[in-house]
């Protein structure tokens, strides 16, 4: 009697691959949803109307910049230069808006995160420098830039007609003046536009052969080079990503606060960088998801917010704060380990 072979019925196969697929972003939500109800219970003022919608805008700046991270990790680098380049965009759009009007701002301030990009992902690829130690050097460059354009000070007087950007909200900038039961629609305008990021961003990671490229140079980059991908292109093209997210935060940043400072977007790095590897991303490439990175952001947002709900002493944020990286970096080493043991 011969063995029969036993087929899975039509579709099941599917449904476990799927199933497989997306256990990471179930975890991740499973783990957001748990921490939405203890801090729900914790603190009464937490899901408030108001708190929320603050959380929208507060979280865009982080947000925007980890979408670029995203992609940058999934290549196997890291930028520690983002924090830095959101200032100096800032502080240098604020100038110029301030003595030349909206336009030189806006462009100025867009071109600067993905110059030092290309300059990143230059030496990088050309000299075989970590790019830690390489986004540590420009970082300390392009901070010390923000001070010598703002001398030290606070750059006030944004022209009104940006602040909108920063501040306005979707129903409000229709013209909608009585919200009323719709005033859960009307959403900060800086986290739509940090939703669109992340749209956009998917699209170029799932839908586009440079996506494809990015997570083989991740995942093995002489493996890639061999295959005919230009790996040192793909790397640049990232550190440009990544720096443009920076920029584009740091004008947002400047539209939300209406004023700019050099010592803005100090520890971004490491708090987005956190987010990131929290919601799946490999701190060794090849691997991750930008719409999970949304979850780790929103995860770190959440625990903040929480610590001043709580009138928590600030010097204990970052305490906690540096926890959740030590964590994020451990459990992605076990996730690492766990897969080279299959």
């Amino acid at each position: 009697m011969s063995d029969a072979v036993v087929k899975p019925a039509p579709g099941q196969n599917n449904w476990m691959d799927t199933l497989r697929r997306s256990y990471g972003l179930i975890q991740s939500l499973a783990v957001l949803a748990l921490l939405i109800i203890v801090l729900s219970y914790l603190s009464p003022r937490f899901m408030t109307w108001i708190n929320i919608s603050n959380l929208m805008a507060q979280m865009s700046v982080i947000l925007i910049v980890a979408a670029g991270m995203t992609v940058v990790m999934i290549a196997g680098e890291l930028d520690i230069s983002v924090g830095a380049i959101v200032a100096l965009t800032s502080t240098t759009a604020a100038y110029l808006m301030v003595n030349y009007g909206i336009t030189a701002g806006l462009v100025a301030g867009i071109l600067i995160g993905p110059a030092f990009g290309i300059l990143n992902g230059f030496i990088v690829t050309q000299f075989k420098i970590p790019s830690f130690i390489v986004t540590l050097g420009t970082s300390m460059m392009a901070r010390s830039l923000a001070f010598v354009v703002t001398g030290g000070m606070v750059i006030a007087g944004v022209p009104a007609e940006f602040k909108i950007i920063g501040q306005g909200k979707l129903l409000d900038v229709l013209g909608f003046t009585e919200t009323g039961a719709f005033e859960y629609l009307n959403i900060p305008l800086p986290f739509l536009i940090a939703i669109l990021v992340y749209a956009l961003v998917w699209i170029l990671l799932t839908r586009t052969a440079f996506g494809k490229k990015v997570y083989a140079v991740g995942a093995n980059s002489t493996v890639a080079m061999l295959s005919g991908i230009r790996v040192a292109r793909v790397k640049i093209a990232c550190m440009m990503i990544v720096g443009l997210t920076a920029s584009l935060a740091g004008l947002l940043l400047l539209s939300r606060v209406g004023a700019s400072q050099a010592d803005s977007g100090r520890g971004l790095e490491f708090e987005v960088i956190a987010a990131v590897v929290i919601g799946g991303t490999s701190l060794y490439g090849g691997q991750g998801n930008v719409l999970r990175t949304i979850i780790g952001v929103v995860i770190i947002v959440l625990i903040r917010n929480f610590l001043n709900l709580s009138r928590i002493d600030i010097f204990w944020q970052d305490f906690a704060t540096g926890v959740i990286i030590i964590t994020a970096v451990l459990l992605d080493a076990l996730q690492k380990y766990i897969a080279s043991r299959r």
